[in-house]
């Protein structure tokens, strides 16, 4: 059975850019709807540590707030070749292209899983503080509905 990896990733300290460690944590909490075999890691914002995490997957997703343009609050879902090979527009959180740098790093040094997913909730405010813009907050239900959505096709993919 292949290992699967959830990954959030943000920094709690800047207000939106913690979506994705608030995303995991609710998952978490509601895990008994996914299978048993998934592993949920706080990945905070420490971008070297995730390219060790990646070599113990098969297959990791990862929650984090990602600028793509959309409307505030939407989520999407991207691999992360696409994103790559098709240099689509993205700003990963606050960490610019770092998630990016070390998804590569991780195929350079052979320590890659097979497939890298990215589940990015569209910001509005990443200044410094602790709570979630407003609409953020109005939509953690729907976000959490949405990211179980997505999980649960990559798992059915992998069957």
């Amino acid at each position: 059975m292949k290992k699967v990896g959830v990954i959030g990733i943000g920094n709690p300290l800047r207000k939106d850019d913690g979506i994705g460690i608030i995303l995991l944590e609710k998952l978490v909490r509601i895990k008994d709807d996914l299978p048993d075999h998934i592993e949920y890691i706080d990945g905070g914002s420490g971008w070297l540590n995730l390219l060790h995490l990646f070599a113990r997957f098969d297959i990791v997703v990862i929650i984090d707030a990602v600028n793509f343009g959309g409307k505030i609050a939407e989520s999407r879902f991207f691999n992360s070749e696409d994103v790559i090979s098709k240099n689509i527009q993205i700003k990963i959180s606050t960490h610019g292209s770092d998630i990016l740098k070390i998804i590569q790093l991780s195929k350079n040094l052979g320590e890659n899983p097979d497939e890298i997913f990215i589940f990015g909730v569209q910001p509005m405010d990443m200044t410094p503080g602790t709570s979630l813009s407003h609409e953020i907050q109005e939509n953690i239900d729907l976000l959490v509905d949405n990211l179980k959505i997505e999980l649960k096709n990559v798992m059915e993919n992998i069957k």
